[in-house]
């Protein structure tokens, strides 16, 4: 993520006579200086500190709670396909 944000930018022009802003607001995990921004494994846009963007950005499997949901149809669907398929042998 960059130091700026396209956010703070527009702030900044719009608003010259005041402080110019360096962050978004407090990072969603550690209340950090953050700055907003979309990421493609989260749900929403977040706002997040540079060290808790790079760990949300780091390559690799990342196992968050709502994977369980798959694990759970998983095995509804096992549970009531062994019983059909071993009526057909």
């Amino acid at each position: 993520m960059q130091t700026e944000c396209e956010y703070c930018r527009q702030w900044n022009r719009e608003h010259p006579l005041a402080s110019p802003r360096a962050s978004c607001g407090p990072c969603d995990v550690c209340r950090a200086p953050g700055h907003v921004g979309a990421h493609p494994r989260q749900p929403t846009s977040v706002c997040l500190c540079e060290r808790h963007w790079a760990e949300v950005s780091a390559p690799g499997y990342r196992f968050e709670l709502y994977h369980l949901i798959y694990v759970a149809i998983a095995a509804i669907l096992v549970a009531t396909a062994c019983p059909m398929v071993a009526g057909l042998f």
